[in-house]
């Protein structure tokens, strides 16, 4: 009696339809996976800003000025036009601040005896004609920005004295001692003057 053949191992055939089936799957799976990062994954530049957001310092607190600290106004107000009593109480009066500091807003409400100052600085770099009073003289126009690197807030004013003249004065902010302090530095310079004028104030966070 012969011994049967060993079945031979033959190669299965993949159908057409089979293979086409497959191809659709990965296909699909593949989009789905690209559609999925495309709408869960934040778009690079608003992920860029918000981290440039949270990068930048902070001023919101409560906050109470040094004078021993601080460097006289006295000569960039008489160069601004202001009169003696306005120069003698920016020497003497230690004003209190409050800041609250939300998104591209940045508010100040100081306050003294007899003295208040409610402002509103927009940080988006938008021009804002809004006249007030300011170290004797007039703002006629403000326009704030972040500095170069997000360190500094810097807030410019074309400005005009009450004798007429007129020129920017430029206030830059930026926190010192692990954020107790905040410090002010103030640039006059007028269009008819050949040089600027500067002062600095310290405030210390209460």
């Amino acid at each position: 009696m012969r011994a049967d053949k060993p079945h031979e191992l033959q190669p299965r055939k993949i159908r057409a339809s089979n293979v086409s089936n497959v191809v659709r799957h990965f296909l699909l799976c593949a989009l789905a996976v690209a559609t999925g990062f495309g709408i869960f994954s934040p778009p690079r530049t608003l992920a860029t800003a918000k981290s440039t957001e949270a990068e930048r310092p902070n001023f919101t607190g409560a906050w109470v000025l040094d004078l021993q600290s601080s460097t006289s106004l006295d000569a960039l107000m008489t160069q601004i036009g202001a009169g003696f009593i306005d120069r003698k109480y920016a020497a003497h009066v230690k004003l209190k601040a409050t800041l609250q500091q939300t998104g591209d807003i940045l508010t100040i409400a100081a306050r003294g005896p007899g003295f208040a100052l409610d402002q509103t600085l927009y940080l988006d770099g938008r021009n804002d004609p809004s006249p007030f009073q300011i170290l004797g003289a007039t703002s006629v126009n403000t326009k704030t920005v972040w500095s170069k690197h997000d360190k500094k807030i810097v807030e410019m004013h074309r400005i005009r004295t009450k004798q007429g003249k007129e020129g920017e004065l430029t206030i830059k902010r930026s926190l010192a001692d692990e954020g107790k302090s905040v410090v002010v530095v103030y640039t006059l310079k007028l269009d008819e003057e050949p040089a600027p004028t500067s002062a600095r104030q310290i405030w210390r966070k209460v």
